[in-house]
């Protein structure tokens, strides 16, 4: 079946994200049935490799970015486009003046509409500066890997991410629970979400940090994985999202280290921690997502299998 969804994006074929009529292209993608390399980042790449598969060259684009790549690499081309164009925005917290970079580039490449990937306190701001409609409802086309939760789980606060120089904040935050000793705790460093989703299972408590208004993946992978997770940060990150915060039971906030370290102990002397009841991440259709960011898709803006 030709594809009526492409999903440009700059990383590796993401088969967790793969749904029915999605072709992901890009330019570090090896041939395959739903993947298809491109040969740079424009829209004219994107369709000769369309072309070469006897495919459309119409339909909805979703431009997968972020401040870092679009000051990098951007997509370009995007008014030759046929079709529904949707930018979906990551990591609004990369580099100098990130909404700036993001508005500046709306304005030279023009989408459609735009989607917040995680960053949902910043929503207002966006919608005010942008005059497309902007949303934010993770997680999107995201999608997280499962694991069984461990029937006995190590009754430890763990934390896997990065704590490159990027990210100042969450290093201080980890190394002062390592200097410190009041909680059990490590730190671990895997190298792709399954390997990620075996820890979180195996392990009582999560510990995630967010970064400057991003309410990030993390969230989303620990209840895959069924894990009750510290958030060292405020609910306000949540923005227009309160309401999902305020209904998880397995999400416990606080913003001191103190705080966390005497709520990681009573939660760990909690012999009902192992049973705490973790739902699964929501994993919404692409096509009632897109509907909900773009509003309805008519057949005829979708493409077809006519060349476009």
């Amino acid at each position: 079946m030709s594809p009526s969804m492409v999903l440009f994006h700059y990383g590796p074929f993401q088969p967790l994200w793969q749904q029915p009529g999605l072709i992901q292209c890009g330019p570090r993608l090896e041939p395959g049935p739903t993947a298809l390399p491109v040969a740079a980042p424009t829209v004219e790449a994107i369709q000769l490799a369309l072309r070469s598969r006897g495919g459309p060259t119409r339909g909805v684009l979703i431009h997968y970015t972020d401040p870092f790549l679009i000051r990098a690499a951007p997509l370009r081309g995007l008014s030759h486009w046929r079709g529904p164009r949707l930018l979906v925005c990551g990591d609004l917290h990369h580099g100098p003046a990130p909404v700036d970079t993001l508005v500046a580039y709306q304005a030279q490449e023009a989408h459609d509409a735009v989607a917040l990937a995680f960053n949902p306190m910043l929503l207002p701001e966006v919608q005010r500066r942008l005059s497309v409609p902007v949303h934010c409802n993770p997680p999107g086309f995201f999608r997280y890997p499962s694991h069984p939760r461990h029937p006995a789980p190590a009754r430890r606060l763990v934390h896997v991410g990065s704590l490159g120089p990027h990210h100042p904040q969450r290093r201080h935050v980890v190394e002062a629970l390592l200097q410190r000793g009041r909680i059990p705790f490590e730190h671990v460093s895997t190298a792709t979400p399954e390997q990620a989703a075996r820890v979180y299972a195996a392990n009582a408590l999560v510990l995630n940090v967010p970064l400057n208004h991003d309410f990030n993946h993390r969230f989303y992978e620990a209840a895959a994985a069924g894990a009750p997770q510290v958030v060292f940060a405020s609910p306000a990150l949540m923005g227009p999202l309160m309401p999902l915060a305020q209904g998880r039971p397995d999400w416990f906030w606080t913003q001191r280290l103190h705080d966390l370290e005497d709520l990681v102990l009573r939660l760990l002397e909690d012999p009902a921690l192992p049973q705490l009841p973790v739902a699964p991440p929501p994993q919404p259709d692409l096509v009632d997502w897109l509907k909900c960011c773009l509003g309805p898709l008519p057949s005829h803006r979708l493409g077809s299998q006519a060349e476009g």
